[in-house]
């Protein structure tokens, strides 16, 4: 990004940009919020004292699985969990809601959100069965040409149950490319041991946008001036 600012704590009108991610949760009405920090952890405590914002630390970046996973000792068994992009503020509510909605009612182990993008590039792709579950979430690098002409994509917000994913979650082995723990690879083990997988598509694919550039700030930044002036009009 450019900055020595934490990119969860780059401002986007005059707010961190955690700061809606965290709304968003709350307008969803989950009982805790809790953030996964790493090296600049000190800076993001500070700014979010107070909020009732609770923090696990991640030693070292070990990847997406071993992020969840650092949230260990904070949560029990018996408790139901979404995971959310720290980097995503068009992320709603709304949406949030639809994903745990589905989640209860269909007695999927895992929900996921996805979207349906023109230009999926980049993305892991949504591989759908015949019951339209989902098969498989397929990595652009390991996609073959058919995979990679779908659209539907994985946006990296989970719902599920601690107990369940917990024990799939410590079995993970590290990627042999970037020695990393990736999260997709759970929801791959919870398939392969029979487990259901549901998803929702965003109903606006703009939701999960999220924030690597200074350029996508600038994008989000956009558009949510632009649905606040919707909101107010």
């Amino acid at each position: 990004m450019g900055s020595v600012t934490p990119k969860v704590l780059l401002p986007i009108e005059g707010r961190p940009l955690l700061s809606y991610v965290v709304d968003a949760a709350r307008a969803a009405g989950l009982s805790r919020i809790i953030a996964v920090v790493g090296t600049a952890h000190k800076q993001v405590e500070e700014a979010f004292s107070g909020s009732g914002v609770e923090f696990a630390l991640q030693a070292e970046q070990r990847g997406t699985a071993d992020a969840v996973l650092a949230c260990s000792e904070l949560l029990g068994d018996e408790e139901e969990c979404v995971v959310l992009c720290g980097d995503t503020p068009l992320l709603t509510g709304r949406t949030i809601c639809r994903l745990t909605d589905v989640y209860h009612d269909s007695g999927a182990d895992v929900a996921i959100l996805t979207a349906l993008l023109e230009n999926p590039f980049g993305y892991g792709r949504i591989v759908r069965s015949s019951d339209d579950s989902v098969a498989a979430i397929v990595e652009e690098r390991d996609a073959s040409e058919q995979v990679k002409g779908i659209a539907e994509v994985n946006a990296g917000v989970y719902a599920f149950g601690w107990g369940r994913l917990r024990p799939v979650l410590e079995r993970i082995e590290p990627s042999a490319v970037s020695g990393e723990c990736y999260l997709t690879d759970a929801v791959r083990a919870v398939r392969s041991e029979g487990g259901r997988v549901a998803a929702v598509v965003a109903e606006d694919p703009k939701e999960i946008l999220g924030v690597n550039t200074p350029e996508q700030l600038a994008e989000v930044a956009t558009e949510l001036a632009r649905r606040s002036v919707r909101e107010q009009g």
